[in-house]
Parts: C-alpha cells; sequence; structure tokens
C-alpha cells in the first residue's frame, strides 16, 4: 500500500471514530483494556517476555517447549496461530474453524496445495495439517485455506469478532490508558506482544505503538514475512480474532468478511464462529 493510500485510510477511520461516539450501548474499550492491563500488570516482573518458546526446533525432529514466562500466562489459548509451514517456514497462518486457515492474500503463492502447516498443543506435541483447497476472500487480502483433516480439540481455533463491532468502542486520546489495546502475533509465533489501535476504515484496521509506558514493554514492529499475522482483541481472557496484517500499520479487518467466509465455507460443514459480546452486544 502506498504512503497516500495508507493516509487515506487514517483520515477515514477518523471520521467513523468520531461516528462511534453516536452509537448507543455500553462501550466495549474498558472490558477489553481491563483485560490487556490486568494481564500485563501482573507480567510486570522483568523476567516475563513477549517470547512464546523457551526452546523450538522447527525442522525434523521438531520440538516445541513453550515459555512459563509468556505474560499473557496459561490461560490465554495461542495454540490456533500455526508456527511453521513447509514451503517456507514463515509468514502468519491462523485457523479460524477445525478445517480453515487464513493468511494474507499477497503471499498465498507460498501456500500451494500440498503444504504442510504445523501447529503445536498446549503440551508442546506438534500437529501437522496439509492444505487441500486454497482460495482469496472477494478482493480482499484474506486468502482461506481448507485442510485435508479437521484440527483435534487441542488445537484452538478463534472466534471472530462481530461485523461493525468497531462502533461500540469509546477510541480515547492517544496518551491515556483507556485507549484501545489489540493483541499481535508474530510471523512463526515466536513473540506475542501489544499495539493500541489506531483507526478503522470499512474493512482496514491500523494500529499503531502504544504510548502508555507498561504497554510499550510488550510491543514489537513487525517486519518483512510477518504479512497475515493476527490481529485480536482480548475479551475474558478468550483472544478474538479481528483482522490480519498487510502492511506493518495494519490490514484487513476478518470481521468484514464474515458473509464471503461462511460463502467460501459451504459444503465443509463449517463456518465461521462469530464471538458473543454478551452485555457488549452491539446495538443495531
Amino acid at each position: 500500500m502506498t504512503s497516500r493510500g495508507l493516509y487515506f485510510v487514517q483520515s477515514a477511520a477518523t471520521v467513523l471514530v468520531a461516528l462511534a461516539g453516536t452509537v448507543r450501548g455500553q462501550d466495549i474499550t474498558p472490558a477489553a483494556t481491563a483485560w490487556v492491563q490486568r494481564l500485563l500488570r501482573a507480567a510486570d516482573p522483568p523476567a516475563i517476555s513477549m517470547a512464546v518458546w523457551s526452546s523450538r526446533q522447527d525442522l525434523p525432529p521438531a520440538s516445541y517447549f513453550r515459555s512459563p514466562f509468556v505474560w499473557t500466562g496459561a490461560r490465554v489459548d495461542l495454540t490456533g496461530k500455526a508456527v511453521w509451514n513447509s514451503f517456507n517456514g514463515g509468514f502468519g497462518t491462523t485457523a479460524i474453524s477445525p478445517l480453515h486457515v487464513i493468511y494474507a492474500n499477497h503471499v498465498s503463492g507460498l501456500y500451494p496445495v500440498g503444504t504442510i502447516i504445523r501447529f503445536v498443543t498446549r503440551d508442546d506435541e506438534p500437529v501437522e495439517r496439509i492444505v487441500r483447497l486454497s482460495a482469496r476472500i472477494g478482493d480482499t487480502d484474506i486468502n482461506l485455506s481448507s485442510l485435508d483433516v479437521p484440527l483435534p480439540g487441542t488445537i484452538h481455533w478463534f472466534k471472530v469478532m462481530p461485523e461493525h463491532w468497531f462502533l461500540q468502542s469509546r477510541h480515547q486520546a492517544p496518551g491515556t490508558v483507556g485507549r484501545l489495546p489489540c493483541v499481535i502475533m508474530d510471523k512463526n509465533t515466536g513473540s506475542v506482544a501489544v499495539k493500541d489501535i489506531a483507526g478503522f476504515y470499512p474493512g482496514f484496521f491500523t494500529t499503531q505503538t502504544p504510548v502508555d509506558p507498561l504497554r510499550r514493554r510488550f510491543t514489537l514492529e513487525l517486519g518483512s514475512g510477518d504479512s497475515g499475522s493476527p490481529m485480536f482483541i482480548l475479551l475474558r481472557g478468550e483472544l478474538l480474532l479481528d483482522g490480519i496484517y498487510f502492511t506493518r500499520q495494519g490490514g484487513p479487518e476478518v470481521s468484514s468478511s464474515i458473509r464471503l467466509l461462511d460463502a467460501a465455507m459451504q459444503g465443509s460443514g463449517c463456518q465461521v464462529t462469530v464471538a458473543d459480546l454478551g452485555s457488549l452486544r452491539l446495538h443495531q
């Protein structure tokens, strides 16, 4: 995306954020912020880090050992983010059903049919599945691939935030702890980190480095090869998928493509599971 295009996205996002203040209903911002801040405060000792693994070996014989010091702790399930694939080893891949994963369409040529995608259970057991079919979702930078065999229950596929959920969010000014945080993972799940949401444009999100000092201790900048890395909202201890990265600043919202994803999944027996926000449910 060109810098001009990104500017347009951010400018339009400012308009939508202003409109969000007119939507009635309980605000999602305090609840999402509280979960992140609670985990970060508990992780404040210096020994806690963003590293998911204390050791890992991607090439055969594959072995993985989760770090007991990652700031998300044991409650937050990260297993639905793939750690490796047989074609190029990297890029972000995220499970959204037992039979489906998504990643950035502009790297879809790096996931040909027959590619092995590896996940790791909470007990550090590798789980491998093979790409069977692949398709771009509409005109977005989202690609959906179906797997040869359903993932086991030990791999947590992610629910997706409801469409237009951000209209239920009050974006406070930069520099305040109340600014809405999100959780991201890099291409091979080496790290799990925090960013602040900068704004929304229809079908697109942008993020920025947190202003809050505590969050800044647990942030990272995405780089080359991180395309497709997921962006989550953390609520009630659960990561809810909202988007995947196209540039270092943001990317397409998965939540804006739920109907297209369901259509592409037709006949598989699976569909997108939309998160129930409970008392934070969107008001139509």
